[in-house]
């Protein structure tokens, strides 16, 4: 294989790897724009997945995806419920939808594919074929898919949005000072739980493209750790959604080149390429834990020690 065939293979696995942890990392992005943070995108994004093969299942992926992005809206919706309602501490409630969203859905796949059954298989969304013509860039961006594209496209929204629109402005505002945005008559509480909603449905819709976009089944923790490195790659991207592309892709070669290797040589063995996300993503947010903790404060209006 020549060198320009191998990074074209590469380029092409890595964009479309990249797209969900994007999607999730959106969501976080305007979650944290609030003050908040959440532990729990990696069970959103399984309650996504499955559901959205359940719905594929009799209605086509299309719909399975709105499905997806429903079941993490409603996921979001419980995290806001119980963080910005209830006041518990947001770590908290992410690791424990994190756990329900992880248990819940090896539970449906359970009920969806009994032991002893065949796996349940569902129709895929389409290629993007016209842009197979176009000389090796073409191959690169083909690769990537129809989920790639939808990813960028919602960068690109998101970017905008929260820094030409009102409520970009109003959520940056809440998650500076909770208090000061509280005294100017902002609604806090709204804002947060809103930005908890779109979180949670980002993760669902994330997590929905991972079986949609190429494999067609389910199985179980098949996102592989996707809603950590989409934490981290926020954090390394400042929450910038466009800068978020750029992360999520640097992620993506590794595993890219680890499931490469798997059928080359690489001269490293595989478990090498698929250790280097996860290493990244423990050194990044062992130097922000601190922040986490700060965040954690703001987001229940409690003062922050200096």
């Amino acid at each position: 294989m020549s060198p320009l065939e191998f990074w074209t293979v590469v380029l092409a696995g890595a964009l479309a790897l990249s797209a969900p942890v994007i999607i999730a990392g959106l969501g976080e992005v305007v979650l944290e724009r609030a003050g908040g943070f959440n532990v729990g995108i990696e069970g959103m994004m399984l309650v996504g997945a499955i559901t959205s093969v359940l719905v594929a299942r009799e209605s086509g992926p299309w719909l399975g995806l709105i499905a997806g992005l429903l079941a993490g809206a409603a996921a979001g919706a419980l995290f806001a419920g119980a963080t910005v309602l209830g006041g518990a501490d947001v770590v908290i409630v992410g690791i424990a939808i994190g756990l329900l969203g992880s248990g819940l859905s090896v539970f449906l796949f359970q009920w969806l594919a009994p032991e002893g059954a065949a796996a349940t298989t569902v129709e895929t969304l389409p290629r993007i074929v016209v842009l197979e013509g176009i000389p090796i860039i073409g191959a690169v961006l083909s690769g990537g898919g129809v989920v790639f594209l939808i990813a960028v496209v919602l960068s690109v929204a998101t970017w905008a949005v929260l820094r030409y629109t009102r409520f970009g402005l109003r959520l940056r505002a809440v998650g500076s000072t909770v208090n000061v945005a509280g005294v100017r008559g902002l609604s806090t509480r709204r804002y947060q739980a809103v930005a908890a909603i779109i979180a949670g449905a980002s993760a669902g819709l994330a997590g929905a493209s991972i079986p949609l976009g190429t494999i067609g089944t389910f199985t179980p923790n098949m996102t592989g750790g996707a809603g950590f490195i989409a934490l981290a790659v926020v954090i390394i991207a400042r929450q910038n959604p466009l800068l978020l592309i750029v992360g999520a892709l640097l992620f993506a070669v590794f595993n890219s080149l680890a499931l490469f290797a798997q059928t080359q040589s690489l001269g490293l063995p595989v478990e090498v390429y698929q250790a280097l996300p996860y290493l990244v993503t423990i050194i990044v947010l062992s130097v922000v834990s601190r922040r986490l903790l700060v965040r954690s404060r703001r987001w229940r209006g409690e003062p922050v020690p200096a």
